[in-house]
């Protein structure tokens, strides 16, 4: 695949790249024969035979757990400047803990001595191909997490939902992009102190501050945002790696299983003999699952009781004004154009599961979990696995009401006018 084509695929799917949940062919950048290579969301550091996740955030690839490499054989400059924390002997579950001259593979006079690197890119103790991160690729990974992020915080978003203390100040960690920062804390230059396990995370930029301290960032547990610190430059830091598409080749699908993972703080609400999900997005509580309730004008998709299961049933405009709670209302055109606001993109909305393969991956980021139901067009069924449409509360005009619509291809949701005989799916709102 040409990288033309590569830049085409990855606007077409939005955030479904952005955060690495692409579909198997979208970044086969280059022949296989390229040295470094990313397979099922996977990458071995040849050099140990290391495996490490990977995930695609705001057009760079980003390695999902610790550097563990620790060779000073083959890395002189690691000998005595890197290690494992005090309750991880093997550095299997935090990756090591580097001094700032070892993860640069300098020598460690540069520990009290100014490099003057002027933050070039520099590859590091990392891997071939990928490269040490500069002070601009954390701050890019800011910019890029919080287009999508909702607004929760970019260090609530990058945090994994394991190894952090909960703080009453915050709230829970999402890993909403798949970075899935642990909170391993550092090791202090005193020789003996490891310090903040569960409450901190310290990763190292390639940026120098003056001879005795360089650039880092830290997560805490009881702080929203990734922020910027120095530190002194024989402290032992986390490192993360980064790396350009050009530089890799990418096969199969990125590891999207921490999708699963996000707390959406589902309520539930039972009525007619069923139970609904329900989960507040931006001030507004939704039913998380498509009414099916079994009234005239409704049937399942296919006739198939099945597919109300799975689906909800699909129901004519003047049937969905007539399912809704006691309490709970059809939302309106504005409320959902409220919702795809704040959203951005359809990947968000969409369920993680269901879809067809064509499409990129649901992300269901809020928990929305919108099912590709498809709908009902005089007794004729379309668009199963590919299309979701919601009932808006906005009146017939010429025989037509409102609906809301998710497909497969398009990276944003839309409004959209329909037959009112037609059927499609009903969400309710609570007043």
């Amino acid at each position: 695949m040409n990288l033309k084509k590569f830049f085409l695929l990855t606007a077409s799917v939005a955030i479904g790249s952005f955060v690495g949940c692409s579909s198997p062919d979208e970044h086969v950048l280059r022949s296989i024969d390229k040295p470094v290579v990313i397979r099922d969301g996977k990458f071995v550091d040849l050099r140990d035979g290391n495996e490490y996740g990977v995930a695609l955030i705001g057009g760079s690839f980003w390695m999902t757990e610790n550097l563990r490499y620790a060779d000073s054989t083959s890395m002189p400059n690691l000998k005595g400047n890197s290690w494992c924390h005090e309750d991880d002997k093997k550095c299997t579950k935090y990756g090591r803990l580097y001094s700032w001259t070892a993860a640069m593979d300098l020598n460690k006079r540069f520990n009290s001595t100014n490099y003057y690197n002027n933050g070039s890119v520099l590859r590091g103790i990392c891997p071939a191909g990928w490269r040490f991160p500069t002070q601009n690729d954390w701050l890019n990974l800011i910019k890029n997490v919080n287009m999508y992020n909702g607004g929760e915080g970019e260090g609530t978003s990058l945090k994994s939902t394991e190894t952090w203390e909960k703080s009453d100040s915050v709230p829970a960690p999402t890993n909403r992009f798949g970075f899935n920062a642990l909170a391993s804390g550092r090791r202090n230059n005193d020789g003996e102190t490891f310090l903040s396990t569960g409450r901190i995370a310290f990763f190292w930029s390639s940026s120098e501050k003056d001879a005795g301290t360089a650039y880092g960032w830290q997560l805490r547990n009881d702080v929203e945002l990734l922020q910027q610190g120095n530190f002194y430059k024989d402290h032992g830091l986390s490192v993360r790696c980064v790396a350009n598409p050009y530089d890799l080749a990418v096969s199969g699908s990125l590891d999207s299983s921490y999708l699963e993972k996000i707390p959406h703080e589902y309520g539930t609400l039972e009525y007619n003999d069923q139970t609904y999900r329900t989960v507040e997005i931006d001030g507004v509580t939704w039913m998380a699952d498509n009414m099916n309730v079994d009234v005239k004008g409704s049937h399942c998709y296919n006739d198939d009781k099945e597919n109300c299961k799975k689906y909800g049933r699909l129901y004519t405009y003047e049937a969905a004004k007539s399912v809704c709670p006691e309490g709970w209302v059809l939302p309106s055109s504005s409320v959902y154009a409220k919702l795809n606001t704040f959203a951005q993109t359809a990947a968000v909305l969409r369920s993680t599961s269901g879809w067809t393969d064509k499409a990129s991956k649901g992300l269901n980021f809020w928990g929305f979990d919108a099912k590709p139901a498809g709908g009902r067009d005089n007794g004729d069924y379309f668009d199963l696995k590919t299309s979701a449409y919601f009932w808006t509360s906005e009146a017939v005009t010429n025989g037509n009401g409102t609906v809301m619509w998710i497909n497969y291809y398009e990276t944003k949701p839309s409004t959209t006018a329909k037959n009112a005989s037609n059927e499609f799916s009903v969400r309710c709102i609570k007043k």
